[in-house]
């Protein structure tokens, strides 16, 4: 669904890009049961939907008319199964409609568990992603794995240095070609 003629919206506060008021709601609920918050932040507080959002306007464009037949398929089959749309319906309900995307197990849309592949990979991008990317919000993705990122006064990401080191063998020294 392409945005030129339609106005463009706020959501949560951001401005979108790419997506609908609709698909960003469908968006942060799928993102909210793939990875939902504990005791810590989830998907909905990294901002996964504004990193997806912003991928969609910029480097996924071709990808933006998956993402409405797919959300109008999760919308359509939470209605069939539950007789709801999918934001009304229950966090169990909304897994079990999920779990049916992810097996393909879904009549009406051949691309179910291709859709929801995608959609979850990109949601987990948006939680662990470089923050400049729209999604990561303060950071919470790379703190719950203990990763500090870039920090000031580091010249050039560590993460992206050759370090060239000579491998451990868990059961001593390497053995040499042909030795036993």
């Amino acid at each position: 669904m392409s945005r030129s003629n339609e106005k463009a919206s706020e959501y949560r506060g951001e401005m979108l890009r790419a997506l609908t008021l609709r698909q960003a709601r469908l968006i942060d609920a799928i993102a909210a049961r793939i990875f939902p918050s504990t005791d810590t932040p989830g998907a909905v507080e990294a901002g996964a939907v504004f990193y997806l959002d912003r991928a969609l306007a910029d480097a996924y464009p071709q990808l933006l008319p998956c993402y409405a037949r797919g959300l109008r398929a999760v919308d359509k089959y939470a209605k069939k199964q539950f007789g709801a749309s999918f934001l009304k319906l229950s966090g169990d309900q909304q897994d079990a409609v999920l779990r049916d995307f992810a097996a393909g197990r879904v009549d009406d849309f051949a691309k179910a568990g291709e859709f929801f592949e995608t959609a979850r990979n990109h949601i987990l991008e948006g939680v662990f992603g470089e923050p400049k990317y729209g999604g990561n919000r303060d950071m919470i993705g790379w703190r719950l794995v203990g990763f500090p990122g870039q920090q000031y006064g580091y010249p050039d990401p560590y993460i992206n240095k050759v370090v060239d080191m000579e491998p451990v063998a868990c059961d001593g020294p390497p053995k040499k070609p042909n030795q036993t």
